[in-house]
C-alpha cells in the first residue's frame, strides 16, 4: 500500500493495520479558521470599544453607535461558528425569545444582524456585576436574598407564561445592575439554550431527546438524564441558587459529572446551616422554599414561580416590619408561612377569615415570640396594557409587574403604588389596606409630537451575557 510522505513522494508501508482506523471528520473542521473580530473593528454602524465577555459560542463587546454615540453590548458569534446554520439559528432564537418576553428583569435585545461572516445581536449595556461575583466576594444579607429572589421569580414567571424555559439559570446568568443606589436591579441573562414549550415550537432547533443541556450543578434531575423539561426545571435551578445564597455552596458539587449526576438523582440535599455566609440566621421559610424547589420528582416541587413569589411576599414584609432580634424574627417567619398556607384553604368567599382563626391547632412549640400573626389582605392589580412595573411610591421599592397580586398585612395604613410603563404616563393609586381589592387601570399613552431622543443606556463592565 502506498501513502504520501511529507514531501509528496510515495513510500511503501511496512505492514497494514489489522482494522481500518480512519476517522470521519466534519468538513467544517478542515476549513481555514476564520479570525474573530477585535477591539477597534467596525461592525455595521458600531465601533467595538472593549471586550467585556467571552463564551464558548461568542464574544461580547462594549460598542458605540458611530452616529448616535449610544453605547450598547454587541454579542457576536465566533467567526467559525457563523458557518454553522444550527448555531446561527439558535442565536436568532435567543434574540426572538427575549423580545417576546419583554420584561424589565430580563436583558433587552434591540436588534439582530446576520451577514456573511458576521452574526451579532445588539443588547442593552449593563453596569454592575453578576450574582455569582457578588456572592463570591461578600455574599448577600437575608433582606437582599428576598429582594433578588422576588425579582428573579417575576422574570422567570413572565418567561414561563409565554412557554419559555431558561434551562441554564445560575448566578453567572443573573446580573445585579447598580443603577439604583438603594437596591440591586436584577437582569436575567443568556437565553441561548432556552426552550420554547408551545404546540408549534418543534423545529430544527428542538433539542434531541437524551441531550444534556445546562450547567451541571444547577441541572434538575430530568435535565441530567436528558429527559424532556418544562418550567419546573427552572424552579429546581432557582432552588439551587437560593440554597447557595443561604449556605455558601450548592447542594451538590463534584468535578466528576457521573458522581454529580448520581448525587442529583439519588441523594437528598444536605440540611441548610443555621447561619448564612454573613452570619445571619437562615429564615426557616427560605430554607423550606429551597428544599421544596429541590424535590427530585418535579411533581413534588413548588408548582410555579407565581407560588414562589407568593411565598416570598408572605415573609418579606414581616422581615421589614419587626425591629426585634433576628433570632426571634427567624422563628416568626416559619409561623407566618404555615399560617398563610392554612389561610388559603380556610378562607371563605368574603376573604375575611384571619390567620389566627385558621390556626387554632398550632402546637405550643410553634407559638410566635413576636405576638399574634397578622391578618392579611390581597390587592390584585391589572393594567392595560399589561407589563407595568409596580413600585411603592414612597420607598421606591419595586413590587412586581402587572398583572400582579400582592399579599399584605391588613390594617388602616395607606399604601401608595406607582405604575410605570414605557411610552405611557405614570399612574399612582393610594390604597387602604383594610379590605381585599381588585384594581383595573388603563395607562394613558404619552403624546408624541415628534421624534424623541432615545435615553442613553448606562455604561459599565459586564462579565457575561
Amino acid at each position: 500500500m502506498g501513502v504520501a510522505s511529507a514531501d509528496g513522494e510515495a513510500e511503501t508501508q511496512a505492514a497494514a493495520p489489522p482494522t481500518d482506523t480512519r476517522i470521519s471528520v466534519n468538513p467544517q473542521l478542515l476549513a481555514p479558521r476564520l479570525p474573530d473580530v477585535e477591539v477597534g473593528a467596525v461592525i455595521g454602524p458600531y465601533v467595538l470599544e472593549a471586550l467585556i465577555g467571552v463564551g464558548s459560542t461568542g464574544l461580547v463587546f462594549q460598542s458605540a453607535h458611530q452616529t448616535l454615540g449610544r453605547r450598547v453590548a454587541l454579542k457576536c458569534l465566533h467567526a467559525d461558528q457563523t458557518r454553522d446554520p444550527m448555531l446561527v439559528a439558535r442565536f436568532l432564537q435567543e434574540a426572538r425569545l427575549v423580545n417576546q418576553i419583554n420584561h424589565p428583569h430580563i436583558i433587552q435585545v434591540h436588534d439582530f444582524v446576520e451577514a456573511p461572516g458576521e452574526v451579532y445581536a445588539v443588547m442593552e449595556l449593563l453596569h454592575g456585576e453578576t450574582l455569582g461575583s457578588r456572592h463570591e466576594k461578600q455574599g448577600l444579607c437575608v433582606a437582599q436574598v428576598f429582594d433578588v429572589c422576588r425579582q428573579l421569580a417575576d422574570a422567570l414567571g413572565a418567561a414561563h407564561a409565554l412557554g419559555v424555559v431558561h434551562r441554564d439559570l445560575k448566578p453567572e446568568n443573573i446580573f445585579l445592575c447598580s443603577d439604583q443606589p438603594e437596591r440591586d436591579w436584577v437582569k436575567v441573562l443568556d437565553f441561548g439554550v432556552a426552550k420554547l414549550l408551545t404546540p408549534h415550537a418543534h423545529s430544527v432547533l428542538e433539542t434531541q431527546l437524551g441531550t444534556v443541556v445546562g450547567t451541571p450543578r444547577y441541572m434538575s434531575p430530568e435535565q441530567v438524564t436528558g429527559s424532556p423539561v418544562d418550567s419546573r426545571a427552572d424552579i429546581y435551578a432557582f432552588g439551587v441558587v437560593l440554597y447557595e445564597l443561604l449556605s455558601g455552596e450548592p447542594p451538590f458539587e463534584s468535578l466528576v459529572f457521573a458522581q454529580l449526576a448520581t448525587d442529583i438523582l439519588t441523594r437528598p440535599p444536605p440540611p441548610l446551616p443555621e447561619l448564612t455566609p454573613r452570619g445571619e440566621p437562615v429564615p426557616p421559610v427560605l430554607a423550606q422554599l429551597a428544599m421544596d424547589c429541590l424535590a427530585k420528582n418535579r411533581e413534588d416541587r413548588v408548582a410555579s414561580m407565581a407560588e414562589v413569589r407568593q411565598r416570598l411576599d408572605g415573609t418579606a414584609l414581616v422581615l421589614k416590619r419587626s425591629p426585634r432580634s433576628r433570632a426571634a424574627l427567624a422563628s416568626h417567619l416559619g409561623v407566618v408561612t404555615l399560617a398563610v398556607a392554612l389561610l388559603s384553604t380556610a378562607m371563605g368567599t368574603d376573604g375575611a377569615t384571619t390567620v389566627a382563626q385558621a390556626t387554632p391547632e398550632l402546637p405550643r412549640a410553634l407559638a410566635s415570640p413576636l405576638g399574634p400573626v397578622p391578618t392579611l389582605t390581597t390587592v390584585a392589580l391589572v393594567s392595560t396594557p399589561p407589563g407595568a412595573v409596580v413600585s411603592n411610591a414612597v420607598t421606591g421599592a419595586a413590587l412586581g409587574v402587572t398583572p400582579l397580586e400582592l399579599t399584605l398585612p391588613r390594617g388602616h395604613e395607606e399604601l401608595t403604588l406607582q405604575l410605570e410603563l414605557g411610552g405611557h404616563a405614570p399612574e399612582r393609586r393610594v390604597l387602604r389596606l383594610d379590605e381585599n381589592q381588585h384594581l383595573e387601570l388603563s395607562l394613558k399613552p404619552l403624546a408624541r409630537p415628534g421624534p424623541k431622543k432615545r435615553r442613553a443606556i448606562s455604561e459599565g463592565v459586564l462579565d457575561a451575557y
